[in-house]
């Protein structure tokens, strides 16, 4: 499955800060777009014609605003044929939070933090 971008969604500044730079390592050649906010995530990809394209999203689990839960509800207003290939992202271990994530239609995994190295290449690994 070959992705054209890799959107990231993080709130943590440091965390995101890594984890864009291991994703853009092991996936050089794929357009990548860093977010500090959902809200703008969903902006843009509501504004985006994603039918056309593939999109890989790592959602961070917990951030304020609007959380990954509150991200996939928006989603499941839309009217879309297709939708990213969504991987949460998470340091928490409530399991609420993590059935809800693990059992919605557009979730394909939940990923505990931090993305390294090896989850990124085992993530890539599956890919192909």
């Amino acid at each position: 499955m070959k992705y054209e971008k890799i959107f990231l969604v993080d709130d943590e500044p440091i965390v995101n800060a890594i984890q864009s730079l291991m994703i853009k390592k092991h996936f050089p050649d794929i357009d990548f777009v860093n977010f500090n906010v959902s809200t703008e995530a969903l902006k843009f990809l509501k504004e985006a014609e994603f039918e056309q394209s593939k999109i890989l999203l790592f959602l961070d689990l917990n951030m304020p605003v609007l959380d990954a839960i509150g991200f996939l509800k928006e989603l499941d207003s839309w009217q879309r044929e297709t939708y990213p290939d969504i991987y949460i992202i998470t340091f928490s271990k409530n399991p609420e939070e993590i059935d809800f994530v693990k059992n919605h239609r557009l979730v394909k995994d939940v990923v505990f933090k931090p993305l390294d190295n090896d989850k990124i290449a085992k993530f890539k690994e599956s890919m192909l």
